[in-house]
């Protein structure tokens, strides 16, 4: 279930038009509804992947990552680490 403040948030994206067309919708109709939108965001992302610029705009960013994405990597393990040492020596 929604919180009222999140189904207000969405409410306000889709608009007034939207609204009125979904809460005239059958079961079945929702259900086409959310397949159709699905697919509408499937299809967007494979347009985003197959566009050249993004490609060299991920490589990059993939790049420039490099360094933070090792140095989480070894601190998560130092602490996942030191967490089971603090457990076995009954710590936590």
């Amino acid at each position: 279930m929604l919180s009222d403040k999140k189904l207000a948030s969405i409410q306000k994206s889709l608009g007034a038009d939207v609204l009125e067309e979904l809460n005239g919708c059958a079961v079945i109709d929702l259900d086409s509804a959310i397949a159709s939108a699905a697919g509408a965001i499937k299809e967007a992302e494979d347009q985003l992947e197959a566009n050249p610029q993004y490609q060299e705009l991920k490589a990059s960013l993939k790049a420039c990552s490099e360094g933070l994405r090792e140095v989480k990597k070894f601190q998560n393990a130092k602490i996942q680490y030191s967490l089971h040492l603090l457990e076995e020596k009954g710590k936590q």
